[in-house]
């Protein structure tokens, strides 16, 4: 298309532990398989915030454009004629894409888990003049990368949670059901209420679960978790010890305790929190630990508990297509678009990163669409 520019505004990382910086970004040339597109939402999420300080167990060396949950609209591809599902696709159209994977590795070809990929290659990861990051006016798709077509009933804003929190979900979900699931009339507790806890509620709330208990410091957090299938809360600035509250969570469960607790808060120390929880034969089930900062847990209380313990990271595209699935079947029941609770310019990207780190924004976004 003769209308693209030669050159993208990005906000690059150029040092860990300090701002994004504004550059301008040579666009690549466009070879066979890739895809160019105009970046329209680019979401904010507690790993780019945990990347831009310095303090996430994946640390490439900078400078890199962040940014890797992003909703593109294709403005130019070569060789490219369907998305992964076989639906056709064309300049206008939509996309998510998932992390590049390798296709040959052990993960990949053995066990049959691209997201646990030996060789990936990561989107919000890479250096500048790949312009692989989200947190720019366009981004270059490369060749292999497995994408999905937006459907034309789902908003941007209802679309952006799949390219990281919901198909994250998706994935841990996955791997619950596998492991007995959720049983019918059953306890399931969920710590935090950011994106990982709320799109963890929708779908607990979809199963045969009695009690969904949202666990969270910010009232208003709560309150809206509520509309997502939150059956009651626990507001940690009310019952402040970690203890009652997991004897609350007893107390409304007959003193049995909870028969799945799902992690999403970030915080190592939510661990021992979450097992105090668990009913005996319960399942853990954490999503949000990015960090390498540990904590002290007592390994007998899994044994004692008999307990099974879960860890679930990313996810490939075949939970970027569930999640739409998903998206389309209860978007009326469920309010997915106000998970953005602000919307911010490109070159607002510092400001938006603070206000994740302080909880200010529930989740923030880098609007481009009208760039």
């Amino acid at each position: 298309m003769s209308n693209i520019p030669k050159t993208s505004k990005a906000m690059v990382l150029e040092e860990y532990g300090q701002p994004d910086v504004l550059r301008e970004i040579e666009i690549p040339e466009i070879k066979e398989g890739d895809i160019l597109v105009k970046v329209q939402l680019a979401g904010i999420c507690g790993t780019d915030v945990h990347q831009q300080i310095g303090d996430l167990s994946i640390k490439p060396p900078t400078p890199m454009i962040q940014g890797h949950e992003t909703l593109g609209k294709i403005v130019e591809m070569k060789g490219i004629t369907t998305d992964v599902a076989g639906t056709p696709v064309k300049e206008g159209d939509r996309i998510l894409w998932a992390h590049q994977f390798c296709g040959k590795c052990y993960a990949c070809k053995i066990l049959h888990q691209p997201f646990a990929c030996y060789s990936s290659k990561g989107y919000g990861f890479a250096p500048p003049v790949a312009l692989r990051g989200g947190f720019s006016e366009y981004e270059l798709v490369t060749a292999g990368t497995d994408f999905v077509r937006v459907p034309d009933t789902v908003t941007d804003e209802e679309a952006l949670g799949v390219g990281c929190a919901f198909r994250t979900v998706i994935n841990g979900f996955d791997k619950l059901m596998a492991h007995g699931g959720v049983p019918t009339g059953g306890t399931v507790v969920i710590q935090g209420v950011g994106p990982i806890g709320l799109y963890s509620t929708v779908m607990a709330a979809q199963t045969g679960a009695a009690k969904i208990i949202t666990v969270d410091s910010v009232e208003s957090r709560l309150e809206f978790s509520k509309k997502w299938g939150a059956t009651q809360t626990i507001n940690m600035k009310e019952i402040t010890d970690a203890h009652e509250r997991a004897e609350y969570v007893r107390s409304v469960t007959g003193g049995i305790g909870a028969d799945v607790v799902i992690e999403g808060t970030g915080v190592p120390a939510a661990f021992n929190e979450g097992i105090d929880y668990l009913a005996k034969f319960g399942t853990y089930l954490i999503m949000g630990q990015t960090s390498r900062r540990s904590v002290e847990i007592i390994p007998n209380d899994i044994m004692n508990k008999q307990l099974v313990v879960l860890g679930s990271g990313s996810a490939d595209i075949r939970h970027f297509v569930k999640a739409l699935k998903f998206i389309e079947a209860f978007r009326e029941k469920y309010p997915f678009g106000e998970l953005i609770s602000k919307k911010y310019a490109l070159e607002e990207a510092n400001e938006a990163m603070s206000s994740m780190l302080h909880g200010t924004d529930l989740k923030a976004a880098l609007d481009m669409r009208n760039r």
